[in-house]
This record gives C-alpha cells, structure tokens and sequence, in this order.
C-alpha cells in the first residue's frame, strides 16, 4: 500500500515537473518572440553590462549606460577607456556619444537572422572624428557593441537588451 501511495505520488509529480517545464519553454519562445519583434522594429534598449577596452582591462557596468533605439534612431553616451590623440576640450572625459543617429538593420547580412542573429550599422557621434558602430544583437537579448573610429580608437561592449515595455523614456 505504502509503495503504491509512493509510485502514485512520484508520477504525480513527474506529470506536473512536464508541466512546469513546458511552460517555461512557452514562457521563454513567448519573450523571445517579443525581442524579435523589438529588433525588426529596432525599438528597444541596450544596458551595458561590460565595457572591453582594446589593450586595458575589460570592467564590468551596474547599469549607468545604455543604448537607446527607438523609431530607427539611436540615443546614447558610451565610455571611451584608452588613449586619445584628439585633444578635448571643457571635459576630462571622452565619451562615444549618438544623438538622433540613424540606424540600419542589415538584413542581407549572409541569413543571420534565421540564426537569432540581428545587426545593426550606425556612424557619426559628436565630436572631429566619427565613430562607426555595429551592433550584434540576439533574440536571446545578448548583445555585443563595436565601436571603431578612423584614428583607429576601438571600444566593445557586452549588453543585455531590455524591451521598451519596461523601460522608461530617458
């Protein structure tokens, strides 16, 4: 009697452990779906989790930055760590900064998108020397951030991506 009690209630349980997982991966396709429809719209926003500048330790970020595409256009101030041969002037910091730039997605880029795979291509910024960004952004909301300029300064960025239902307008 014992052992019957004890197999009903492990198959019981092996039932709604099915269950739970199935609704966990319905859960996950469910987000996963609204990121891809963030991306083809290129509305959302990139929170900076890791700033990885070329040849300086790589440092992690608790949020202060973010990445901001909303109707096309990107809004943002990135950290620049490294070496400058341009001078500034009124400010100690150098910083990667978009205002109203117009995005691309590059939709012919060899299928990656039916890989998860959404890229992105901007240049400009402020400041004499322009900046060209690509952005490698997955429907898993890993994203990857490439800064380059012609005098050769490069900055990287790992981020998370956060869907515009739950950000606030910055």
């Amino acid at each position: 009697m014992i052992c019957l009690a004890a197999g009903l209630l492990l198959s019981s349980c092996g039932v709604s452990g099915q269950a739970g997982r199935e609704q966990r991966r319905a859960q996950k396709e469910q987000e996963r779906q609204a990121m891809v429809r963030a991306l083809e719209k290129a509305d959302f926003t990139l929170e900076i989790t890791q700033i990885i500048p070329l040849g300086y330790p790589s440092r992690t970020s608790t949020g202060e930055y973010t990445l901001l595409i909303r109707d096309n256009v990107v809004n943002t101030r990135l950290p620049f760590i490294g070496d400058s041969h341009m001078a500034t002037f009124g400010s100690d910091e150098i910083s990667i900064v978009f205002k109203n730039e117009k995005v691309t997605l590059l939709t012919d880029f060899s299928n990656a998108a039916s890989k998860g795979e959404y890229l992105y291509r901007f240049t400009g910024g402020e400041g004499p020397d322009p900046w060209t960004v690509n952005l490698q952004v997955y429907d898993n909301g890993k994203a990857v951030i490439s800064c380059s300029s012609r005098s050769g300064r490069t900055m990287n960025y790992y981020a998370e991506m956060r869907l515009p239902d739950s950000t606030t307008d910055e």
